[in-house]
């Protein structure tokens, strides 16, 4: 797998990414809804804003939902590899990780002041926040299970090396799980 881009475990990049971007949304939120005077919460802008965030938190769910049956086919169809400690693919996909948490951090950040300052309406920024919590709980009942139901890992390439278009076209990747690694402490370690 030389010159291939770096292979990061699924688990551990989504729940960091949305945990990153929860408790950085948690962060921005404080100030706005402490410093803002005028949250327009009332009124029609205050009705736009409440269903707004309840029809995209709805329609993020459903469709994890739907798409839930698609993704555990394709974990079903990952590619067995043996052996994923290529000499320096574990500082690179550690790095790569870092990246991804702070590019979810950015996004999460320039929401909740664009919902605020841009195009004033405060619950855009929380309606992302939900988006990624939701994101989260799919994540560990989807990804989570499945790891732990056929007791190996799985592995993709770094969304932040490979662009969007690339990491949806490239296959899962499943390798063993390290012998005595177990629970939450063990999502994010390198092997």
């Amino acid at each position: 797998m030389d010159g291939a881009p770096p292979l990061v475990r699924i688990v551990a990049a989504e729940l960091a990414e949305g945990l990153t971007g929860v408790l950085v949304g948690a962060a921005a939120d404080v100030p706005v809804f402490t410093a803002v005077d005028d949250l327009r919460l009332s009124g029609t802008a205050g009705r736009v804003q409440i269903v707004g965030l309840g029809v995209l938190t709805l329609l993020w769910a459903v469709n994890f939902l739907v798409a839930r049956p698609r993704q555990l086919r394709e974990f079903g169809s990952a590619v067995a590899v043996h052996g994923l400690s290529v000499p320096g693919q574990a500082e690179e996909r550690t790095r790569q990780l870092r990246r991804g948490c702070v590019r979810v951090a950015v996004f999460v950040i320039l929401t909740t002041a664009g919902g605020v300052f841009l195009i004033h309406l405060p619950l855009f920024g929380l309606t992302v926040q939900l988006m990624l919590l939701l994101g989260l709980v799919h994540t560990w009942r989807t990804a989570v299970w499945w790891e732990r139901r056929h007791g190996v890992h799985l592995w993709k390439p770094a969304l932040s090396a490979v662009g969007r278009e690339k990491w949806r076209a490239s296959p899962y990747y499943t390798t063993a799980p390290v012998a005595g690694v177990r629970g939450p402490a063990g999502l994010f370690r390198m092997e």
